[in-house]
């Protein structure tokens, strides 16, 4: 298949999101800009641009429902892993008893290829594979049961692969969509499902996470940020946020490789960046303050041996590793090292408490 990427190991991501309160936090930062979303529109776009395993996109929903609980919401979520669709999948049938008016789409596509997912039969060169799947009755037992069929498992199987070239890039096989309503809401939804309307520009994006950490602030804003900020409604907002570390990680990162910035830029670079290579020459932005919050890895009982990699020393080493996205080349030379490694994990027990810190910043178009 091509060869393996860090990111797209899945122990090591299933080890963090289930060993820290990373999650709850981001939830807990994008609560109020939902909140604060126009309650004089009929509808409102959000985009999750990479859901991962679907916690947040779920806990965006239910958000929503509080905050706007008869505005149509039309919520997509982009992702190329197989694992984490069916995942996302597997926590919308609730969503849609509690929130009835609601349009989710799902698609693996590139940030510069999401603007044409919706009205594009092909991207590339390769036919847009579409599936929409229609919810019958109005409990979650049924809208599960049909979430999880043969009909959808069966596309998903067939459509939602991945490339990975020479250069450990990762791809789409076929270029994807999937979109999920519930029939009693179909003469709601009607347009948006044809693509019959004026603008399919988001009201909010949400970018969690959605570059690795070292890269340079051009990357970041060429492949992500900078196609991200064209999907905007005037008004509208794209909230993003980021690993940077933390006092205790990056000093046992330092200790590990010392030759190695995990973090070498901040989401103030990324704003300066912004402003003097603007994206669009008629758009302007307003760039909010970014503001750090942290959460903690969560310690297991006294005695406990966790279920993902052993023991708390073990478990946290590779929660600092995810988060500062290591090749596995260079994992493999530290273990080597005896003695550097012992240093390391009694720096870590040392520690005490590990904190993670994340940034997080508005871009918000006004005209």
């Amino acid at each position: 298949m091509g060869k393996k990427r860090f990111f797209d190991d899945r122990l090591k991501y299933l080890s963090f999101i289930q060993n820290t309160g990373e999650k709850k936090a981001i939830s807990l930062k994008l609560y109020p800009h939902i909140a604060n979303m126009s309650k004089n529109k009929s509808y409102l776009r959000i985009l999750d641009a990479g859901t991962g395993d679907g916690t947040i996109k779920s806990n965006v929903i239910k958000c929503f429902h509080k905050y706007h609980p008869y505005t149509s919401l039309l919520i997509t979520g982009k992702e190329i892993s197989y694992e984490d669709l069916k995942n996302t999948l597997d926590k919308m049938p609730d969503r849609f008893v509690e929130h009835p008016n609601l349009l989710v789409t799902m698609t693996n596509v590139k940030f510069s290829e999401l603007g044409l997912i919706e009205n594009s039969k092909k991207i590339k060169n390769k036919k847009v594979k579409e599936f929409n799947l229609v919810l019958n009755s109005n409990n979650s037992f049924d809208f599960n049961d049909q979430i999880s069929g043969v009909a959808l498992g069966n596309f998903i199987k067939k459509n939602w692969g991945i490339e990975i070239d020479n250069k450990s890039r990762t791809s789409y096989s076929n270029p994807c969509v999937i979109r999920i309503y519930r029939k009693d809401n179909e003469k709601h939804l009607k347009q948006f499902i044809n693509n019959d309307y004026e603008n399919n520009n988001y009201d909010l994006i949400i970018a969690s996470q959605a570059y690795r950490a070292a890269s340079s602030v051009q990357v970041k804003v060429n492949n992500v940020i900078g196609p991200l900020i064209r999907l905007l409604n005037k008004s509208g907002q794209l909230l993003v946020t980021h690993s940077c570390g933390g006092e205790s990680i990056q000093k046992i990162l330092k200790l590990a490789f010392k030759d190695k910035e995990a973090f070498p830029n901040n989401a103030k670079d990324i704003i300066e960046y912004l402003k003097d290579n603007p994206f669009g020459e008629n758009n302007k932005y307003n760039y909010g303050n970014p503001k750090n919050y942290t959460f903690k890895f969560k310690k297991a009982p006294d005695q406990t041996v966790t279920e993902l990699f052993g023991h708390n020393t073990d478990a946290k080493w590779a929660n600092i590793l995810y988060v500062g996205q290591i090749p596995e080349k260079d994992i493999q030379v530290l273990e080597s090292n005896i003695r550097l490694h012992n240093k390391v994990k009694k720096a870590i027990d040392n520690a005490g408490q590990i904190s993670f810190k994340n940034e997080i910043f508005s871009i918000k178009k006004i005209r």
